[in-house]
C-alpha cells in the first residue's frame, strides 16, 4: 500500500497532514522573524555602544598624550614642562572638569563627552583619577585612569 493509497483511503488524512506542514512553516517563518529583529535589537545596541567606546578612547588617548608628553616653552632656552596638562590647575579653576563637550555630535543623537580629574591621597602622595565618560544614544562607556607627579617634573601612569 503506497502513499498515494493511504492518502485515498483516508480522507481526512490529506487535510490533517496539509494542516501540519502548514503550521510547521509558519512556525518556522515566525521565528525566523523574531529571530531576527532579535539580531538587529543587538546590533543597534552593539553600534550604540561602539560609538560611545569611540569617543571615550579618542579623547582619553588625546589628554593621556599632553599630560606624558613634554612642552617645550623656548626653543632657544630650552625650558619645558615635561607636561602639557596642569592637573592641578584644573582641580584648583574648573572643578577638575577638563573638557566638556555636549554638541557637535550630529552623526551621533544623544551625544556627550566629558573629561574630569580628581585627586586621592594614597600611601601619602597625591594620585590624580581621570575619567572620560562619553555617553552616545543612551549607552555609556568610561576610562578611568591614574597618575602620580607634577607638570613641571612630569606625570607617570599608575
Amino acid at each position: 500500500m503506497g502513499r498515494n493509497s493511504f492518502l485515498k483511503s483516508n480522507r481526512g488524512a490529506s487535510l490533517v497532514l496539509v494542516s501540519i506542514f502548514s503550521v510547521i512553516v509558519i512556525s518556522l517563518a515566525l521565528s525566523l522573524v523574531a529571530l531576527s529583529s532579535m539580531l538587529l535589537s543587538d546590533a543597534g545596541s552593539v553600534k550604540k555602544y561602539n560609538q560611545a567606546y569611540e569617543l571615550a578612547t579618542g579623547l582619553y588617548a588625546r589628554i593621556d598624550e599632553l599630560i606624558l608628553n613634554e612642552l617645550v616653552i623656548d626653543e632657544t632656552t630650552h625650558q619645558a614642562y615635561k607636561s602639557q596638562i596642569d592637573l592641578d590647575q584644573y582641580i584648583s579653576n574648573n572643578s577638575g572638569e577638563i573638557v566638556p563637550l555636549t554638541t557637535g555630535f550630529d552623526s551621533v543623537p544623544d551625544s556627550s563627552v566629558s573629561a574630569v580629574v580628581s585627586e586621592k591621597t594614597e600611601s601619602g602622595s597625591t594620585v590624580y583619577v581621570l575619567t572620560v565618560k562619553a555617553t552616545a544614544a543612551g549607552e555609556t562607556y568610561i576610562i578611568t585612569a591614574e597618575y602620580t607627579g607634577n607638570a613641571s617634573a612630569g606625570y607617570d601612569r599608575k
